[in-house]
């Protein structure tokens, strides 16, 4: 059964503003039918970052109509610790749990769309998924090839699973999509090489950098860092954990001579780390500190607190903690494989993903010049600049406004 948002008892009605409501004075407004994993929106990082900032630049714009299409149950854990504007964005919710709607959509390829949004013009899923479209049109958000790739991924039982699934998933997209949105250049020749048929159909759109990293620190950051006494030490951030994909093997081969160039310098890890790892790094003896998951507020503080942040993924299709490394004013040693030359640009350090001497040497070349910090500190505020939420708000609605 349909659940409309406005129906249903336990839930409050939403309502929208004059100051909400979309204008139509300069054109037809679109009518977005936004897909969205909400259990990916709260404490998000990567592909849940890219959907809530993507949905909440599409929802400010005055030319476009925006409903969201959830799990109810994800509605009522999530949206009470998420807020504004989340809490007054109009809703319809599937019949079943994510996992089972999701199931029923891709064996079955109904409802569609109109059933939950009579009026729509666009289905948007904001990340790799499958909703039918009825007689709308359907665009899908990808970040990139990796499970089709050979080297991007550990290739155990849980790798094969995996890349099943996405053929499975990128073979009905194929049949039904009208646009897909690929967040770098990189992943969309990536993407159109594993799948030619797609090639045609897909757009370019950045991803971003949400707002609050150009901001100074707050008092919630700097709480962080003395509770973490990090105030006053000197640091290398990692912010992807210790991963196969982020060349954990590359970090701890190359970190125990890099602290024996700078013995007084920390390497402290940010996000969740395979376990396997951990172990590794323990072994090391080295000064390694695991922060864990850590809030926006606390990231903000580590980028700006850091000698510089060290990003040697093997695979990125874009590559977020860069820009917002940059944006922090924060210089940057990042591998030269993947979508991260461009999106680095020339504003960071690049060195190749199976060279630990070379990041060694790059690594080693910041702790020891400020006056390169600096100079990279300057170019990566600028090259981060570029980079916003709203452009590729502006940018993606053109390519929807395209397809009707």
């Amino acid at each position: 059964m349909i659940i409309p948002h406005h129906s249903h008892p336990a839930l409050p009605k939403p309502t929208r503003t004059k100051a909400s409501m979309p204008s139509i004075i300069a054109g037809r407004t679109l009518r977005l039918l936004a897909y969205v994993h909400l259990r990916n929106i709260h404490n998000s990082t990567g592909a849940g970052r890219v959907a809530r900032q993507l949905t909440e630049h599409l929802a400010r714009r005055s030319d476009v109509a925006l409903t969201v299409l959830a799990d109810i149950g994800d509605y009522r854990r999530i949206i009470p610790n998420v807020g504004s504007p989340w809490d007054s964005f109009e809703y319809r919710f599937m019949e079943a749990e994510t996992s089972r709607q999701q199931a029923r959509w891709f064996l079955l390829d109904s409802p569609g769309a109109q059933r939950y949004e009579p009026e729509t013009d666009v289905v948007f899923c904001t990340a790799e998924s499958y909703v039918p479209k009825g007689g709308a049109r359907l665009a899908v958000t990808v970040h990139d090839a990796a499970y089709f790739e050979r080297s991007a991924h550990r290739r155990d039982r849980g790798f094969f699973t995996q890349r099943f699934k996405w053929h499975l998933l990128y073979r009905k997209l194929d049949r039904r999509a009208d646009l897909f949105h690929a967040v770098s250049h990189f992943s969309a020749d990536r993407l159109a090489h594993f799948f030619p048929s797609i090639r045609s159909r897909i757009r370019v759109v950045h991803n971003a950098v949400t707002p609050h990293f150009f901001d100074a620190v707050t008092e919630e950051g700097k709480a962080y860092l003395r509770a973490a006494s990090l105030d006053n030490r000197r640091f290398v951030l990692v912010p992807g954990g210790l991963h196969y994909r982020k060349n954990a093997e590359l970090i701890l081969q190359a970190w125990p001579s890099i602290q024996k160039l700078d013995p007084d310098v920390l390497l402290v890890i940010v996000n969740h780390s395979n376990p396997e790892y951990v172990a590794k790094a323990e072994r090391l003896g080295s000064p390694i500190q695991f922060a864990g998951f850590v809030p926006d507020a606390a990231l903000r503080a580590l980028y700006s607190a850091a000698e510089l942040v060290w990003f040697p993924s093997r695979y990125e299709g874009f590559g977020l903690p860069v820009i917002e490394a940059m944006a922090a004013g924060t210089p940057v040693v990042a591998s030269n494989a993947s979508s991260l030359p461009e999106i680095a640009g020339t504003a960071a350090l690049l060195a190749g993903p199976s060279e630990p001497d070379a990041h060694v040497q790059a690594v080693e070349a910041l702790l020891r010049d400020a006056r390169l910090r600096r100079e990279l500190s300057l170019a990566g505020q600028k090259r981060a600049q570029r980079f916003t939420w709203a452009e590729s708000a502006r940018e993606l609605k053109e390519h929807f406004d395209a397809l009707i």
